[in-house]
């Protein structure tokens, strides 16, 4: 009846209505595109960052937070003395404006000034017996040249005697730590690990058997005289 014309009549003129497509969507122009594509980046990048990828920085963009004194490499001061090696060694040892403080050193590598604090921890399963201290003198004499740092700054501790294997074995070896304010490089350290070595020869102890482990110690990290090396 009527109803149902009434609704043949409503279908036709939804089935007249137009049907869009992709040729009636307007083209847009390339900077346009390019401004879209933009802010798309920029809405997908905002949404995977994690939370704390900005965690070095605080209050405004752009301030970083300052990173530890430790982490920022060489602690020891960098003042150069000269560029060439003899040069640095006779003004380290002359007087006037170039003359270093008491307490200070070069390093024999950088020609840097270091402050004085190099310390020699050495175990070692052999009995050094009436030898040891002669051996420990010697070993100070080497830390000093081998670092460039005055010996009356230079302590040693040798505990001999101790219960130590190596390879699962109980052979003849030595088990050491050097401290140093700067001064620690690889020249320097090979230095110090080849008269270690010919020191504790004498004992029995190859070279082969002798581990020297090196620490550059940042100045606020070594107390000294009440206080530490940075103040």
């Amino acid at each position: 009846g009527t109803h149902s014309e009434t609704a043949l009549a409503q279908q036709d003129k939804t089935q007249d209505l137009p049907r869009p497509s992709f040729k009636q969507i307007p083209k847009m122009s390339p900077a346009s595109r390019s401004t879209h594509a933009v802010l798309a980046a920029t809405l997908i990048g905002t949404l995977c960052v994690p939370s704390n990828a900005f965690a070095p920085f605080s209050g405004s963009w752009g301030t970083r937070t300052r990173a530890p004194d430790m982490l920022r490499g060489r602690s020891a001061p960098t003042r150069p003395l000269g560029e060439n090696a003899s040069r640095r060694l006779s003004l380290a040892g002359g007087s006037g404006a170039k003359s270093i403080p008491d307490g200070y050193g070069i390093d024999p590598a950088t020609g840097l000034v270091c402050a004085g604090d190099p310390s020699l921890i050495l175990k070692t399963n052999v009995d050094m017996g009436d030898k040891k201290k002669e051996f420990m003198a010697a070993a100070s004499k080497a830390l000093s040249a081998g670092l460039g740092k005055p010996e009356s700054f230079v302590a040693v501790c040798v505990d001999d005697g101790q219960d130590i294997i190596w390879g699962g074995v109980d052979t003849p070896c030595a088990l050491g730590c050097c401290y140093s304010l700067g001064a620690i490089n690889n020249e320097n350290n090979k230095k110090v690990s080849a008269e270690i070595s010919k020191l504790l020869e004498e004992f029995g102890v190859p070279a082969n058997k002798i581990y020297i482990n090196f620490f550059d110690v940042p100045r606020e990290n070594i107390g000294y005289n009440g206080a530490t090396f940075a103040g």
